[in-house]
């Protein structure tokens, strides 16, 4: 086993992505393909999340370009034995970093913008893991709720961009 060296690929574009997976999950929706559905929607919000935490509230790629925040530290849970971390991990748990990113610059700015957006976690109950369900538990509210989030944080991602309120280049 080797030692993990930094990474040389290209960083990630998560607001790209964001808007690649909602294009993606509106396409698998009209076709009802539900758990594709689902499943696209969700990676469509958290990448969309780590666009906002990255560029306008104060995140940042390490060298392994995992985007962490150098000031909050969250409890990974998905840990046999949880630790306290600055990496920014995936839904549901992710949506607890924007909430605490953005409560410590709510004074104005980027932070006031999208302290609108996560009084409801609407990923509460969604898992990557249901990329292998059944499809059952996934109804029509259940899509259109995450679609929706999903939607909401690509355009506050985007809104915050003509506002310019970016906090890095």
């Amino acid at each position: 086993m080797t030692a993990s060296t930094p990474s040389a690929t290209q960083p990630p574009a998560f607001g790209t992505a964001s808007r690649n997976h909602y294009r993606a999950a509106t396409l698998a929706a009209e076709k009802d393909l539900r758990i594709s559905a689902d499943h696209l929607a969700g990676l469509a919000a958290e990448c969309a999340v780590k666009a906002i935490l990255i560029d306008f509230l104060g995140s940042r790629l390490d060298v392994w370009n995992r985007p962490e925040h150098p000031e909050v530290k969250y409890l990974d849970r998905s840990r046999k034995k949880p630790q306290w971390t600055n990496k920014h991990g995936h839904l549901p748990e992710l949506w607890e970093h924007l909430t605490a990113v953005a409560h410590r610059r709510r004074g104005g700015g980027s932070g006031a913008l999208f302290t609108q957006l996560i009084w409801e976690n609407p990923f509460a109950g969604w898992d990557v893991a249901d990329r292998y369900c059944d499809g059952t538990t996934i109804t029509d509210d259940v899509i259109d709720r995450h679609l929706q989030a999903a939607y909401d944080l690509i355009a506050a991602h985007e809104q915050a961009g003509i506002l310019g309120t970016r906090t890095r280049a």
